[in-house]
């Protein structure tokens, strides 16, 4: 069975003309409810994720800088990311259900999940909101998981921007894999093919910066990166950032995927999970600025959850740009990691 998650009230996070915006989850609320066989899927709600799941990530001083900067009624963190007297509940409300998710799953509950909620959290690092994320959704969640039991956790970031914040937690961990494929040389400038790791944790980060342009050719190059790791790590539970301005209509990103080649990088973490996590697989929802080629995206995964072998369905079809080419950049990371 797959579930989902969607908070009604996410619009109290809101800044007129800021780009992480209402307007993304409305989309995809329309789109489930027009799909026969994603509207009556089962939607859960639990309880905000508690101080105990978030201090594993975030120490209690920066929890109580937010919850007190919105309760005085918001404004500018930093130049592009906001919060509002209600963000600070909504992100715990949004990052809670992404728990009841991981714990439906673990416990054979469901299949997979998918928690649809903003803010985003990946570039939110343990002392710092940034990049329209205040609460890093998907490191408290393989917390979450390996508190509940899980010993190794894949996480494969999709977004256009690299994962800064996911990357930070995990740089000296070997229990967690973190594999994220992104832009280069855009924002926030991490994410270079040399950041591996630090200590224990080397060799447990793997940095895939494409360049502009990059399409679906970018789905055939990750798979055969991420199952030879996802074999020698063997995870217990996925996680995928499903940031989808990947898309070749994003606003703010210059990759060129088609919502068929996003669907494919979900496919590769299903593939990974199908084989070495007996199924589980949770998805967090990150960046993707195109309100409908989002909701468009975020429906291909969820009918993929339901069935990967269902044909994908792309309203917006293919980049016409040429191909690139990305075999010298792969050969150097599977160098990089002795594969």
């Amino acid at each position: 069975m797959t579930v989902y998650s969607f908070r009604d009230d996410h619009a109290g996070h809101a800044d007129p003309g800021h780009p992480e915006r209402p307007a993304r989850l409305h989309a995809i609320r329309e789109a489930i409810d027009a799909d026969t066989e994603l509207a009556p899927l089962l939607r859960l709600h639990g309880q905000p994720a508690s101080r105990t799941a978030l201090e594993r990530i975030h120490p209690a001083a920066y929890l109580d800088l937010i919850e007190t900067f919105c309760e005085r009624g918001g404004g500018d963190l930093d130049v592009d990311t906001y919060a509002t007297a209600s963000s600070y509940r909504i992100a715990r409300a949004g990052c809670g259900d992404l728990l009841t998710i991981t714990d439906a799953v673990l416990r054979g509950e469901a299949a997979n999940g998918f928690a649809i909620s903003r803010p985003p959290g990946h570039h939110a690092r343990p002392m710092q909101a940034m990049g329209f994320c205040l609460l890093s959704n998907v490191a408290v969640a393989a917390r979450h998981a390996q508190a509940s039991g899980a010993e190794r956790v894949l996480i494969l970031d999709m977004d256009v921007h690299h994962g800064n914040g996911t990357q930070e937690v995990f740089y000296d961990d070997p229990s967690v894999l973190f594999i994220s494929t992104q832009q280069a040389n855009i924002y926030p400038g991490s994410g270079q093919i040399h950041e591996t790791g630090a200590g224990d944790g080397t060799g447990f980060t793997v940095n895939v910066p494409v360049p502009a342009h990059t399409g679906d050719e970018l789905v055939p190059a990750l798979r055969q990166l991420v199952l030879p790791l996802a074999e020698r790590f063997d995870p217990d539970v996925v996680f995928v950032s499903a940031g989808y301005d990947a898309h070749r209509l994003d606003p703010l990103g210059g990759l060129a995927l088609s919502v068929e080649g996003l669907v494919g990088l979900i496919r590769i973490a299903q593939e990974a999970a199908d084989q070495h996590a007996d199924g589980r697989i949770i998805a967090t929802l990150e960046g993707g600025y195109h309100a409908e080629a989002l909701a468009a995206s975020v429906a291909a995964t969820l009918h993929s959850f339901i069935d990967p072998s269902a044909s994908v369905s792309d309203p917006f079809g293919p980049t016409h740009l040429p191909r690139v080419e990305l075999a010298p950049l792969m050969e150097q990371v599977h160098t990089w990691h002795g594969l």
